[in-house]
């Protein structure tokens, strides 16, 4: 399988800090909006990606949204075309711009219908929060976003690359959202080509594999809240009994797969965990940053 490296620059694979994309068909990984969040404080482009995302979700969700404009924010969103020169995605998903207009109006719907998003509430404004509690947008659709809203972003990075290590580029015509305009624009941008198509290049360490985030919630919830709440009730529940196992020396130790399926909650109810156990939202970031890394790249070669 030819790939970007291979055929390009011929790097070797410790010394390759962006995505290897293949060349002749899409990766099967995603921009993750938790590892952003988790490398906006070490790593500058990663700040630039997370500023400009919230500022565009500020802007949709404030202008949009809550006041429920709906032919508005269809046009606004309508600029999420298919982004093909990331090369990123599921491979066998429809392309082209009926799929971007319908793309359109299932974000706007999936905010639209969730009560946080509909109250303006900050949380929304937040990516990795939308990709976890927002029941209509996967891991597929908040990675497009990313890649269109900061399609400019990621163009100067990837000339950088380029001219690092000689690789010739062309000048095309790239669409992103402005966030100090607060619209979309279009702008001239220097890139690698290959089969008459245009490549963009991303850092390894915003990439993730496929994650149900919602469900990396629920078992954090079980193990660290749910558990705990179980052990330590003043009267306990006639339920609870099967969630705890006693050690021969008496200790009392929570089951927590049994914990997870008999609580796990689906994507639009996880508002009650967030309600409930207040701070769980921020211990949950910080858990996902030393529990759920970047994808092993070296592991697809």
């Amino acid at each position: 399988m030819e790939t970007f490296n291979t055929y390009f620059t011929k790097l070797r694979n410790q010394d390759i800090d962006f995505v290897d994309i293949p060349l002749g068909e899409d990766l099967e990984a995603f921009i993750c909006p938790f590892l952003i969040e988790n490398n906006k404080h070490s790593n500058p482009v990663a700040l630039k990606v997370y500023e400009r995302v919230h500022q565009f979700l500020i802007k949709l969700n404030r202008d949009f949204i809550k006041p429920n404009k709906r032919n508005e924010g269809i046009e606004f969103l309508s600029h999420l075309h298919e982004p093909n020169e990331y090369h990123l995605g599921y491979s066998d998903r429809n392309k082209g711009k009926a799929v971007s207009d319908v793309r359109a109006e299932v974000i706007y719907d999936a905010l639209r219908n969730n009560s946080l998003a509909k109250q303006n509430i900050a949380i929304t404004n937040e990516a990795h929060f939308v990709l976890l509690l927002v029941k209509g947008i996967g891991q597929d659709i908040m990675s497009d976003i990313i890649a269109n809203v900061c399609r400019d972003i990621f163009a100067e990075s990837t000339l950088k690359i380029c001219r690092r290590h000689k690789v010739s580029t062309i000048s095309v015509k790239i669409e992103f959202y402005n966030a100090i305009a607060k619209k979309w624009e279009k702008k001239s941008a220097d890139l690698p080509n290959f089969a008459g198509k245009s490549i963009i290049l991303l850092p390894k360490f915003i990439i993730s594999g496929g994650r149900a985030y919602s469900n990396l919630y629920n078992w954090f919830i079980a193990r660290n809240y749910l558990a705990f709440e179980i052990l330590n009730r003043k009267k306990p529940l006639s339920s609870d009994g099967k969630f705890i196992f006693k050690l021969k020396n008496g200790t009392q130790k929570a089951i927590i797969k049994k914990i997870y399926k008999a609580y796990r909650k689906p994507k639009d109810e996880l508002i009650d965990f967030v309600k409930k156990f207040r701070g769980s939202l921020d211990e949950f970031v910080w858990y996902a940053k030393e529990n759920y890394p970047e994808l092993n790249l070296d592991d697809l070669r």
